[in-house]
């Protein structure tokens, strides 16, 4: 039996890399009495596929990995696995997927990203507009492709603010990552620093939810499986 889990992960343990975040599950799994599959051969190990990475420093309220269990039931998964898990970390759904059901990783094509801005509403509201009303949005890629100038515009699908309190406010970008573009969480603080959004003012972020998108239409992966 394969399953899709949905968990968050607090701004606590945003240093963890995404090897240490496989361990921890798996360490979870074990102590939870899940009865999970492994892979055969000399090296076998437990049949996890870890979404899309989340970069160290990103806490993300929305992150996904797809599991395989042995004893083919998942009705107490949620609540055996969050007596486990440490402070910070819960998981809050899953659903059985079947065997053809494509990796995560290779599904998942757009994510939202919240940025908690200390400047009032009205200023940042008037940045947004600023940003959607741009042709282009040239910054350097922080990928591999370090020398490579990157247009942004074309994989921001939605930006929005909201006001948090009458100091701050949120910024949440819905943008393109994997295929067609891929977009870091940096690029986009490289660009709110160019609208003036400058990192001194910047007090947190995190991945709000990871999306497959299809036209105009954006799915929870748990809602888009075979």
């Amino acid at each position: 039996m394969r399953i899709r889990v949905i968990y968050s992960v607090g701004p606590d343990l945003r240093f963890l890399g995404n090897f240490d975040m496989m361990h921890l599950v798996e360490r979870a799994l074990r102590r939870a009495g899940i009865d999970y599959c492994l892979t055969v051969g000399f090296n076998p190990h437990i049949k996890l596929s870890m979404g899309t990475i989340l970069p160290v420093g990103v806490w993300g309220e929305a992150e996904l990995f797809d599991l395989e269990l042995a004893d083919g039931g998942s009705h107490d998964f949620i609540d055996r696995m969050n007596l486990v898990l440490p402070e910070g970390m819960r998981i809050h759904d899953c659903r059985e997927i079947s065997q053809e059901t494509p990796a995560i990783m290779k599904v998942i094509n757009a994510a939202a990203y919240t940025f908690r801005i200390n400047l009032p509403f009205d200023q940042v509201k008037s940045v947004v507009e600023e940003i959607l009303g741009s042709s282009e949005i040239l910054v350097q890629s922080r990928g591999k492709k370090k020398d490579k100038v990157k247009d942004l515009r074309s994989g921001i699908y939605s930006a929005k603010a909201e006001a948090v309190n009458s100091q701050s406010s949120d910024v949440t970008l819905v943008v393109s990552v994997n295929e067609p573009m891929n977009i870091r969480y940096d690029e986009l603080l490289d660009m709110l620093h160019m609208f003036g959004l400058t990192q001194e003012i910047v007090s947190d972020y995190f991945r709000q939810a990871n999306y497959i998108k299809e036209a105009d239409r954006l799915y929870s992966p748990l809602e888009k499986v075979i």
